[in-house]
């Protein structure tokens, strides 16, 4: 397919990358191990805000201008729950931020300090298999972006892609992560305003892609609820929590990412709806850039593919570097000099891994399908922890094994009987995990009267 990019427009893009090599180079002067693990814990409100959006923005761009194409604004019912998700989780984060004392680094070393390693165990293995997933979709997203405008080989493309996240993240770690973060989270509201603006200008949508209740039931709950849980489940979110200086700048940050992502959420829409209004009949994997590639003049294109490449950059390196913090500190007792050299060495193994993972998987909505049921079911357990603050360990264990099992068995089922994966599968994965917790509570009830 043929590209309408300018030299400009490569110029645009090729700057970009070097600044964020140069971050990373920067970054990793003068910088101390907690520098590199955690910010030095010193983040503030307006720095938590950007990296907690950044993170959560990736692929999410592309997702939902190919969601928009089956539901059309229906599809926005994910960034509704998700505004909501983190308002309710302020409260719980607050509380996070205290309890954790300065002492936590890792999504699992709330569950090991309160409930104990075996369900930390549990919930690290799953905590890596969704980070590492999300890295894949990601990486899927960004390579597509490649693959359309330069017709190279899909795998040269994921191997450029993450060779230069990579390359920051080695050098400066989460301190990497979080000033690519800001830059990259400030040059996406701005770019996606001006682009916004310019190809909703005089456009027309027809009325019936603007029926908020288009999508079925099932699915609006499932878009509704996957956004609400979301932050209690994602491990990122937690390490924002834990950077961040204290209460007050958690607390604003908490309260400005749900207003500048609900604007972000808005903007997004517009774009969504335009370009299914021009081109509806195309790949919707491909929506979001082939509608840039054909609506926006010469010079803005080059800006939109920073745009897409800011927000998959940012939560693809979030993603490599919380899996690998997780591999290493959740199972290993070492010195943090023994633990940052451990993480880089984890991080080019995942980056490779991912690379051959998303060159078998190459769908974007698939992937995401796959992977999603299971943050649900984790921010059941999360969520219970917060209502019953009593709750027992083995309580716990049984929920997340039900959940993770019945999960499991219902995806293989919608995937080689039904022949789809369907967003249903995130209620399903609610319902069994809070079955699962039921039971557990019974189960523990009982053990406590027999050992009486």
């Amino acid at each position: 397919m043929a590209t309408s990019l300018s030299v400009l427009d490569f110029i645009l893009i090729i700057i970009y990358f070097i600044i964020l090599l140069a971050i990373g180079y920067f970054s990793s002067r003068k910088e101390s191990k907690e520098d590199f693990l955690i910010a030095k814990r010193n983040l503030n409100s307006w720095q938590t805000m950007a990296t907690i959006n950044a993170s959560k923005t990736g692929s999410v761009l592309m997702i939902f201008i190919a969601l928009t194409y089956l539901w059309g604004i229906a599809a926005i019912w994910y960034f509704i729950g998700m505004v909501l998700g983190i308002l309710i989780f302020l409260p719980f984060g607050l509380k996070l931020k205290e309890k954790s004392k300065g002492k936590y680094y890792t999504f699992a070393d709330y569950f090991k300090y309160n409930y104990g390693k075996n369900i930390a165990y549990l919930v690290s293995l799953l905590t890596i298999f969704l980070m590492f997933g999300f890295a894949v979709i990601n990486l899927i997203a960004g390579t597509k972006i490649f693959l359309f405008f330069t017709t190279w080989p899909f795998w040269l493309c994921a191997i450029i892609m993450v060779s230069i996240v990579i390359t920051y993240l080695l050098l400066g770690g989460f301190r990497a992560v979080v000033k690519t973060d800001i830059i990259q989270y400030i040059a996406m509201v701005i770019i996606l305003a001006m682009l916004a603006f310019t190809l909703f200008n005089g456009s027309l949508i027809p009325a019936s892609e603007w029926n908020l209740f288009k999508a079925d039931i099932g699915t609006m709950i499932g878009f509704f609820l996957l956004g609400t849980i979301f932050p209690f489940a994602m491990p990122d979110m937690w390490q924002r929590v834990y950077s961040a200086k204290n209460k007050k700048s958690l607390r604003n940050g908490i309260l400005l990412s749900a207003i500048i992502y609900f604007i972000f959420a808005l903007l997004l829409s517009l774009i969504s709806l335009t370009v299914k209004a021009k081109f509806p009949s195309i790949d919707p994997d491909l929506a979001l850039i082939y509608g840039f590639n054909n609506l926006l003049p010469v010079g803005l294109i080059g800006l939109s593919v920073v745009l897409i490449f800011s927000a998959i950059m940012s939560s693809l390196d979030t993603y490599i570097f919380t899996a690998s913090s997780s591999i290493i500190q959740d199972f290993y007792k070492r010195s943090k000099e023994k633990t940052i050299k451990d993480m880089r060495t984890v991080m080019v193994i995942l980056a490779l891994l991912a690379i051959v993972l998303a060159i078998t998987l190459k769908g974007l909505i698939i992937s995401s399908y796959l992977f999603l049921p299971f943050i649900l079911l984790l921010g059941v357990c999360v969520l219970a922890t917060w209502i019953n603050r009593k709750i027992k360990p083995l309580t716990l264990m049984i929920g997340f094994l039900i959940g993770v099992l019945a999960t499991i068995t219902l995806l293989l089922y919608d995937l080689f009987i039904l022949g789809e994966i369907k967003p249903e599968l995130a209620i399903a994965a609610i319902l069994s995990t809070i079955i699962g917790l039921l039971i557990g509570g019974l189960i523990s009830y009982i053990k406590k009267k027999i050992d009486m």
